[in-house]
């Protein structure tokens, strides 16, 4: 039989807390080390993620229209064979 070692102080509500702090502290560490590090003002990023955002929307929106199309047509295609 293997050796097992039976921790008999320790439960699982302890080892949960200790998550749960583990991952606040990486959070606020986390986003000190960003607000120190940033290579831009605050108003200049907002900015440039904004209109990346609206690059990438329009995008996605171009790329849906042309899947809708795309798909239109190989339904006509699908109705002409059917009734040919």
């Amino acid at each position: 039989m293997p050796y097992m070692r039976h921790y008999s102080n320790r439960d699982s509500g302890t080892s949960l807390t200790g998550f749960l702090l583990g991952c606040l502290a990486g959070i606020v560490f986390g986003a000190a080390l960003g607000v120190l590090m940033a290579p831009h003002r605050g108003d200049i990023t907002r900015r440039k993620l904004a209109r990346t955002a609206g690059e990438k929307r329009d995008q996605v929106v171009e790329r849906v229209e042309d899947l809708m199309v795309h798909r239109q047509e190989d339904m006509e295609d699908a109705d002409e064979e059917a009734n040919s």
